[in-house]
């Protein structure tokens, strides 16, 4: 049958000018499976290998409250310091660290091997015959083999026929290299009448194997199968187990029940997200292959006719089934007929961010994330775990980063709208943010949700601000650009905003989500240690600490991080390397094999505002810092102490304002600038940040290098001393936060201040719009110039990045806060009587009963030494039966301290100061018989005389303690 019907034009885009990013999509799932699989076999393993639950046994010791949230339960964990993971490391039993990873290269090995025997059931299932049984006398082997060489394939697949197949599709199976195509008994039966449809599908099931479509999915689908039937059943029986075990403790029981109420709902959802995910990213696998066999000459009358008829077929009237319809058309893996043919004229839909994708990714990234830190929270794992971070982060990062590329690359070569980047980051970040409310690390065992969950809009802005970074460098990439290819420029944007990304997201698994459950810092403890350390006075002085007490937890965690400059670096260089670019005119070859042919839009013009401009903005800014610099000085000269006082407290102050003005400064430049730039305002705003804070930085030290020569102007130094080094640890304490933390800062302004200029041109709707700025420019700038000022700029930045990386020679100084100044002792749960009995039961079972029987056995036989004349008499008696336990009741004293805290918190003050008058009695017993003093000696044998009266009121109250505990079970 000849063609009658003319195939459409071709997509005006490309559809992978830029790939189509599925292999990301893919790579995540298959990091979800893994641990997820690891975290079922290691929760498993351990539950094996302590069947009594010891583990919470040693946290009940340390206090932890299972009534009390996420926040209680890691602060009884600080509290108790050392002596919780020495619990675990004495009475919980552990497998060998081989085990969890035997078992799980055992399920790999099982989704090997599933992976290589699918294609064998599948043909069995489906009864499939060689080809030459339907086809004896080969007439279909040439046309096959043609559609072969259409389509690309330097190793042609095996064709089959499945005669009992009466519908007239293909499939496509096999293994690595080993691949087999399915014709059905229809499509066979059809080829005469419409050779045209013949020719269609197989070119389809040919542009999967020409993607390499067969070997992902099949790989997900063994590691899937393998999930459902080995891990899920084994996880399943470990639910229905703990929630046995959790009925026989009227402590535990409810935090259990809650707390695996809440792994079920996160086991669900996350096989909900995973098989959304599948079928999303199936979905847009087909949506490709359509487009291949259409650009290799497929007739397109079969897509219009199953579209036609499927849309009679599936026509329901009323807004809940249509609704139902498009629900259910989210768990299918073949888009509908309707959405393919559309596809083949304008595969928009391939470019254009969706939501739903960008949200399930972001919820299964965190999911991962939390699954990662909590197999790999050993004290050994936190190099790994960073690296395994790191490279999660780039994934989560890059899935919505070559969406937005793609969306853009898109816009410019059709003229479309340039998308901001907003949509993209704002479903990424939501997905972050309800995948952490999924996890328990941040709501705990009491509750569903968190204290705080206002807290996870930080993932939500993080996301934002990267995507509108990637967006606008993007487009100014996709319109200067020349080559043969634009993905060397989408990988050097992917690149940066992993950097930036990996910063952000390692500093939220590790101490930005602890916020979500609250304050996690006592304010008091650290101003008392900043007053101890840091002695001197300034005007309000306390007032002054007590304001560092509250930002020094939310500063140091990210201020000091090694990685904040280089990713804050990699946010304005890049765009201030755009000026080093020489003007090209013409359409680049990249974009002329994006549209296949089609006349090109102009891309070259002015796109960045003159280089000089937003050097003028970055002068306005240092200028700001400069003075206000030079101000801070003269005002902090009238505060001046004593010489010996000015490298405490009032150093510490004159070093925040000065930060405070150089971050100001910053801030003013990149507001100017984004206010004014028509292009860009981002990028623009964040090279005059950089530049103002680079400069604002430089200011500061050449002041403090003169420190001392200034007259009225003299803050620290004493004498006029011209010397460079002694600037040096401030610019190395400065440097990280002015260059690193506030480029963020800046960008957070940049984008706000867009915002707002955005809504109130829209509120202006009689106003023309600005025109764009693709006039001349006032000036035309030398290149030469230009490329001579940013590679200054890049190399200085670079180097004094690279000199603050280094690892410092002396360390920060010694500080006298300790953890328990650090507890905010308001967030200590105070435990019920019932949890407070567990507690002391705990803590009994678990080295307090060998504390309290070891301390009574070396009292008594003090005091029975004690009953002899002669141990006031014989020193030699005294030497050999008194000596030895006073030597042990010192020790004792010393193991007492490093052990958990009696439960009840009178309890351990009478106990605490037990074991403080039984060590200053030995020490004095030491002495006096060391040194033949009998005065000494006898203070301390009466000090005994009245530990021993003391000891059994202490002892019975520990035991009364804990024995409401056992008559409660």
């Amino acid at each position: 049958m000849s063609r009658t019907t003319a195939a459409p034009p071709r997509p005006p885009v490309d559809e992978r000018v830029l790939g189509a990013g599925t292999g990301l999509r893919f790579a995540l799932l298959l990091v979800l499976f893994l641990t997820s699989s690891a975290t079922v076999v290691t929760g498993i393993v351990q539950a094996l290998a302590d069947p009594r639950n010891i583990r919470v046994g040693c946290a009940l010791a340390a206090g932890a409250d299972p009534e009390s949230d996420y926040l209680g339960i890691g602060l009884a964990a600080v509290r108790a310091g050392d002596a919780y993971p020495a619990c675990l490391s004495r009475y919980v039993p552990s497998a060998a660290s081989w085990v969890p990873l035997a078992v799980l290269a055992a399920l790999l090995l099982a989704a090997a091997t599933v992976y290589w025997l699918l294609p064998r059931w599948k043909g069995r299932r489906g009864r499939v015959v060689p080809l030459q049984a339907v086809d004896p006398e080969g007439e279909l082997r040439p046309l096959l083999d043609e559609l072969v060489g259409v389509a690309g394939l330097s190793r042609p697949p095996r064709f089959v026929v499945a005669p009992a197949a009466a519908t007239a599709g293909a499939v496509v199976f096999g293994r690595l290299r080993r691949y087999s195509v399915c014709l059905h008994g229809g499509l066979v039966a059809r080829r005469r009448r419409d050779p045209e449809g013949f020719r269609a599908v197989v070119l389809h099931e040919l542009a999967h194997l020409r993607n390499h479509d067969i070997d992902v999915t099949y790989a997900t689908v063994a590691l899937w199968r393998v999930f459902l039937v080995a891990v899920l059943p084994a996880y399943l029986f470990q639910i229905a187990q703990n929630l046995k075990d959790s009925a026989a403790s009227a402590i535990l029981g409810p935090a259990e029940r809650l707390g695996t109420g809440h792994e079920l709902l996160l086991s669900g959802v996350m096989i909900a997200f995973v098989y959304l995910a599948r079928a999303d990213i199936l979905r847009t696998r087909e949506t490709y292959a359509d487009l291949d066999a259409l650009a290799w000459g497929a007739d397109a009358r079969g897509w219009h006719h199953a579209a036609a008829h499927g849309t009679r077929k599936a026509a329901a009237p009323g807004r809940f089934r249509r609704a139902l319809a498009s629900f259910t058309a989210l768990w299918r893996t073949h888009p509908a007929w309707d959405r393919r043919v559309a596809a083949l004229t304008d595969p928009r839909e391939l470019f254009a961010p969706h939501a739903l994708t960008l949200f399930v990714a972001g919820a299964t990234a965190t999911i991962a994330g939390d699954q990662l830190t909590d197999l790999l929270n050993g004290p050994r794992s936190g190099g790994a775990l960073r690296v395994l971070t790191a490279l999660l982060a780039g994934l989560i990062a890059a899935i919505p980063g070559v969406s937005v590329w793609r969306a853009v690359a898109r816009a410019v070569l059709t003229g479309g709208r340039i998308p901001t980047g907003l949509r993209a980051g704002w479903w990424t970040g939501l997905g972050l943010a309800v995948g952490e409310l999924l996890t328990s690390s941040t709501s705990g065992s009491t509750r569903w949700l968190p204290n705080h969950p206002e807290a996870l809009a930080v993932l939500i802005v993080i996301s934002v601000g990267i995507m509108c970074w990637t967006a606008q460098f993007a487009e100014l990439s996709v319109r200067s650009w020349r080559g043969r290819t634009l993905r060397p420029a989408m990988l050097l944007g992917l690149a940066a905003i992993w950097v930036v990304f990996a910063l952000w997201y390692a500093w939220w698994q590790a101490d930005g989500h602890t916020f979500t459950t609250g304050w996690a810092y006592s304010e008091t403890g650290i101003r008392d240690a900043l007053l101890h350390d840091l002695p001197g006075t300034v005007p309000g002085d306390r007032d002054v600490l007590a304001g560092f007490a509250a930002v020094l937890p939310l500063l140091l965690p990210i201020g000091m991080d090694p990685f904040i400059g280089w990713a804050a670096a990699v946010l304005w260089l890049l765009p201030l390397l755009a000026w080093a670019r020489r003007p090209a005119a013409g359409v680049p070859e990249w974009a002329r094999r994006a549209l296949r042919g089609a006349p090109a839009p102009e891309l070259s013009g002015p796109l960045l505002p003159p280089l000089r401009r937003v050097l003028l903005a970055a002068g306005v800014g240092t200028a700001l810092c400069w003075a206000g610099t030079v101000a801070l000085m003269a005002v902090m000269h009238t505060w001046q102490p004593p010489p010996e006082r000015r490298y405490g407290t009032y150093m510490l102050v004159h070093l925040t304002l000065v930060l405070l003005v150089l971050v100001c400064g910053t801030l003013a430049s990149a507001a100017l600038t984004s206010l004014t730039a028509r292009r860009f305002p981002l990028l623009v705003a964040l090279v005059a940040a950089g530049t103002t804070a680079l400069l604002g930085l430089a200011g500061a030290a050449v002041l403090g290098t003169a420190d001392g020569c200034l007259g009225p102007l003299n803050t620290l130094a004493t004498s006029c001393h011209v010397l460079p080094a002694k600037v040096w640890p401030t610019t190395q304490l400065l440097f990280p936060l002015v260059l690193g933390l506030g480029i963020f800062v800046s960008a957070a302004v940049a984008l706000l201040c867009t915002a707002a200029r955005g809504a109130l041109r829209s509120r202006r709707r009689t106003a023309p719009p600005s025109p764009p700025d693709t006039g001349p420019a006032p000036r035309r700038e030398r290149l030469v110039l230009r490329r001579v000022t940013a590679g200054a700029v890049c190399l200085t930045v670079l180097a004094l990045t690279a000199a603050m990386s280094l690892p410092k020679g002396g360390g920060p100084g010694r500080t006298s806060l300790t953890k328990q100044q650090l507890i905010p002792t308001a967030e200590l749960p105070t435990p019920s009587p019932q949890v407070l009995a567990a507690q002391t039961d705990a803590w009994l079972r678990l080295g307090g009963t060998g504390l309290m029987a070891r301390f009574t056995t070396e009292v008594l036989a003090i005091l029975t030494a004690l009953q002899d004349k002669a141990a006031f008499t014989d020193r030699g008696y005294a030497t050999t039966r008194i000596r030895p336990h006073c030597v042990a009741l010192e020790h004792l004293a010393t193991e007492a301290a490093a052990y958990f805290p009696v439960p009840h918190s009178r309890t351990q003050t009478r106990w605490a100061k037990l074991h403080e008058r039984s060590k200053q009695a030995g020490a004095d017993c030491r002495r006096g018989i060391e040194e033949g003093k009998l005065t000494v000696f006898a203070a301390a044998m009466r000090g005994y005389v009245d530990i021993g009266a003391s000891t059994p009121g202490v002892l019975d109250s520990i035991n009364a303690e804990a024995g409401r505990a056992r008559s409660g079970h």
